[in-house]
């Protein structure tokens, strides 16, 4: 009888130990799952976080392009206006000279004068 008493004490040891050694293996896979989801999040964080960093960075990028572009073209639309503006008065100054340079002028005024004497 205590034969028995004994091996079943061993044999409720025995499968208890089997029982524990299973449950061991569970909470390792349990625990083996939490690691690689973890890893996983961590990288997709790593990638978001790249991801929003290059997005600002193109964003900024896009900016200072419209800014520089802007300002190209106000400077460009100075020298145009500027550029007008010269090219009228010489024109116009072109056309004094000419009137008065060549005589035209003073010969209209003159001869003017002479017709309206000799009518």
């Amino acid at each position: 009888m205590e034969n028995t008493v004994e091996r079943d004490i061993l044999e409720n040891h025995e499968g208890r130990i089997k029982q524990l050694e299973e449950n061991d293996q569970e909470k390792e896979k349990r625990l083996r799952a939490v690691e690689q989801s973890y890893l996983k999040l961590e990288n997709t964080i790593l990638q978001e976080n790249r991801d929003t960093r290059q997005l600002f960075q193109n964003t900024m990028q896009n900016q200072w392009d419209l800014i520089k572009s802007r300002d190209a073209s106000t400077e460009n639309e100075k020298t145009r206006n500027y550029e007008l503006t010269k090219s009228k008065l010489e024109r116009r100054t072109e056309l004094t000279m000419k009137l008065l340079g060549t005589g035209g002028l003073l010969y209209l005024c003159i001869q003017s004068v002479l017709d309206w004497i000799s009518k």
